[in-house]
């Protein structure tokens, strides 16, 4: 039984649940509930904009391919670092807090091929649901 990340069972195509749930509620909360003194809370204007550029490359990967598009796959990582500087002068120079950024940066690691980029789009799609859920704004 192979597994990695995003799979219980890759071959079989199993993802794991808590992905779409536990955990992704957990990111969810995250990107909540920060201390606005060290961090700024993440706005549903910046999780929608990285939200949909995760699903236009989804499209483009249905009509591209996975490896032409595993670059800019990979590039969310310098999207996302660029929102959240490292040490900004204020916490307000942060277009999205450091938990997002870890998000972001963990779920891009993981992604090794076209299966794992759809998990992925799975779970961010499911941590949009539970952000609006657990009254992010």
């Amino acid at each position: 039984m192979e597994e990695n990340f995003f799979y219980k069972n890759k071959e079989k195509g199993i993802i794991r649940e808590e992905l779409l749930t536990a955990r992704a509620k957990e990111w969810a909360k995250k990107f909540i509930n920060v201390n606005p003194r060290e961090d700024k809370q993440l706005n549903s204007a910046q999780l929608r904009r990285f939200y949909n550029e995760v699903k236009h490359l989804e499209g483009r990967v249905s009509i591209e391919g996975f490896e032409k598009m595993k670059p800019l796959i990979k590039m969310l990582k310098s999207k996302v670092s660029y929102a959240c500087p490292k040490k900004p002068k204020n916490v307000g120079d942060r277009k999205v807090p450091a938990t997002f950024k870890n998000y972001i940066n963990e779920m891009v690691d993981n992604v090794i091929d076209e299966q794992d980029f759809k998990a992925f789009v799975l779970s961010f799609e499911s941590v949009v649901g539970f952000f609006y859920g657990e009254g992010g704004r």
